[in-house]
């Protein structure tokens, strides 16, 4: 399917964007710190550009790149790709490119910016990242890869006045989601444009950001987005349960 590559960190960006409306925000103009430079955060700076916010970080083994300008041109972000394709994994071949500050054998989680989305591998934030991400004043902690935090740092997190987390079990769920729409197009013999395709994921971001956030509310968590997409997840289970006669 088209934009199969680039699903899940599309879906990240569109789960984002629900987030910031719920607080009367738009995503132009945001700063957004990112992990790792695969497929999701090369995907996350794609769509990230094209609705006016920026990527300043990327991160590697070898440390992280801090660009102030972003990475929002096609040049920096197709480099992504040669970077992943180069074998070498090592974030510092785009700072030698375009001149930015390399941070070697340091995360990217002390950075000063609008949202953090850690987007690379599990338990990649530690309490001590956590601290600094919440001294950093940032008030939108949105998880993509799997299980990126640590359980005493998204307590943490979570735990912290006017800080919002978004769990990685529904941030990252457009890859999944474009893999049923790939089911969908081979069912229907169709093949979808790159536009079409885009809307359908967009509107599954966006359905389940609501379910997450009305599931919090009805059961007395409103604003737990954390609480509210395992509630969402149980009831669906639960009602298919009830549907079949097997409860």
């Amino acid at each position: 399917s088209r934009i199969r590559p680039e699903a899940t960190g599309f879906g990240a960006v569109y789960y984002l964007q629900n987030v910031l409306e719920h607080e009367g925000e738009k995503i132009e103009g945001k700063t957004i710190a990112c992990a790792g430079f695969g497929n999701v955060t090369w995907g996350i700076c794609r769509k990230a550009a094209e609705l006016g916010a920026k990527v300043v970080t990327l991160s590697g083994p070898d440390g992280y790149i801090y660009d102030p300008d972003g990475v929002v041109t096609d040049e920096k972000i197709n480099y992504i790709v040669e970077m992943r394709a180069s074998g070498r994994n090592k974030v510092k071949d785009y700072a030698d490119k375009f001149g930015v500050e390399f941070h070697p054998g340091e995360k990217p989680w002390g950075v000063k910016v609008d949202i953090c989305m850690p987007s690379a591998m599990q338990n990649d934030v530690h309490m001590e990242q956590a601290q600094q991400i919440a001294a950093n004043g940032v008030k939108y902690y949105i998880e993509v890869a799997n299980m990126p935090t640590t359980n005493d740092a998204l307590k943490f997190l979570m735990e912290q006045p006017g800080v919002i987390v978004a769990p990685s079990k529904a941030v990252n769920a457009g890859g999944v989601a474009t893999s049923a729409l790939e089911m969908s197009q081979n069912s229907m013999r169709m093949s979808w444009s790159f536009e079409e395709v885009d809307n359908h994921l967009k509107k599954i971001m966006t359905d389940l950001y609501h379910n997450a956030s009305n599931a919090a509310a009805q059961y007395g968590k409103p604003g737990d987005l954390v609480s509210g997409a395992n509630i969402a997840g149980f009831l669906k289970v639960a009602d298919a349960m009830l549907a079949y006669g097997l409860v």
